[in-house]
């Protein structure tokens, strides 16, 4: 038994631990350990690094004067630089859409789906948590200047976390180009999200309307750098201002503006044709009013009966007709007190 342990010991000796081929192997072996317990040093560091950053964005506001908006760092490709954009483009031009009113910014932790729970359920603890009024989350697909594709929780100034608003929006890529621009807009944006009513014309005073829609016309200068789905936004917003402002100069700009979206080849969405048919035949009207002009006239009534006819077709609408059918049908039942005495309800 000891000669044939010596005979395989030299063996062994001679062809595995002596073989280069072996040595070979087993060198890439302790390599690849070692890059294995660095991959795990270097994971552990980056946890340790996301749980201080957190920790740090985990704050509340200073103050529960105004608003409080939290921004999470985008994902995606130059999500870092992106997300300080956005924070430098509220800082500088938030103001001009609030109407002075205080804001506070809070950077939020990157918003991670906890188990079963998505992301929307984690922006709603974080939204509680922060006690601020809006928190802004999303990624930038690869490309050079793709818009970032954002989620929005609001409060919308009144409601309470569980029941904030959610939206989905597009925030155009901020460069050095179009820095001037498109900031405005993304301040803009946000802003309209904390106050869903600068989306309507009527919910402020004219005095108080008149300058933001002079910077959504300015900011509608640079269409050529925004994406379509913003244009139609800012577009819509502005046509609205402009409607209840009344002045020459806004109506003169709307039937611009609705003109050439109603004449450009791509189709619309529904919802947009409809709304831009209805500014452009209104503004038209509106100008008639001190200026007769039968052409004029004609051409907005044309337009009107044309998103009649779009929103008779659209199946809410028609659902809302049904129910007042039933709500008038109730009611001429009730009011029918002798008829409810006589045969005490019976039809028959």
């Amino acid at each position: 038994m000891p000669a044939q342990l010596s005979f395989l010991t030299e063996w062994f000796e001679t062809t595995i631990a002596g073989s280069p081929i072996w040595s070979a192997i087993g060198l890439v072996a302790a390599a690849l350990v070692g890059l294995y317990l660095f991959w795990r040093v270097v994971k552990a560091f980056a946890a340790l690094v996301r749980m201080i950053s957190t920790s740090m964005a985990s704050r509340k506001r200073r103050s529960t004067q105004g608003f409080g908006i939290a921004i999470s760092p985008l994902m995606g490709p130059q999500g870092n630089a992106q997300t300080k954009a956005i924070f430098a483009a509220l800082e500088e031009h938030l103001s001009l859409f609030t109407f002075g009113s205080p804001f506070e910014l809070v950077r939020a932790p990157r918003m991670r789906a906890k188990g079963s729970k998505g992301l929307r359920a984690a922006a709603t603890e974080w939204l509680e948590k922060s006690s601020t009024d809006l928190v802004l989350w999303g990624y930038r697909p690869r490309g050079k200047a793709e818009a970032a594709r954002v989620e929005v929780l609001s409060l919308g100034g009144s409601l309470t976390p569980s029941d904030a608003m959610h939206s989905e929006g597009l925030l155009p890529y901020i460069s050095k180009t179009n820095k001037e621009t498109t900031s405005r807009v993304v301040a803009y944006l946000v802003a309209r999200a904390i106050q869903p009513g600068l989306s309507d014309g009527t919910a402020f005073r004219p005095d108080k309307l008149a300058p933001v829609a002079d910077l959504l016309m300015e900011c509608l200068q640079g269409r050529d750098q925004l994406p379509d789905r913003t244009l139609l936004t800012l577009e819509t917003d502005y046509c609205s201002m402009a409607l209840a402002l009344e002045t020459d100069a806004h109506l003169q700009r709307v039937i611009e503006m609705r003109r050439r979206r109603l004449a450009a080849d791509e189709s619309m969405h529904p919802t947009f044709e409809i709304q831009a048919r209805i500014d452009l035949g209104r503004a038209l009207l509106m100008q008639s009013k001190t200026n007769f002009d039968p052409v004029r006239v004609r051409e907005a009534m044309d337009h009107l009966k044309i998103a009649v006819d779009r929103l008779k077709a659209d199946p809410t609408l028609r659902l809302a007709q049904a129910t007042n059918i039933a709500v008038q049908q109730g009611q001429a039942m009730l009011s029918n007190r002798k008829r409810f005495s006589v045969t005490g309800g019976s039809t028959i």
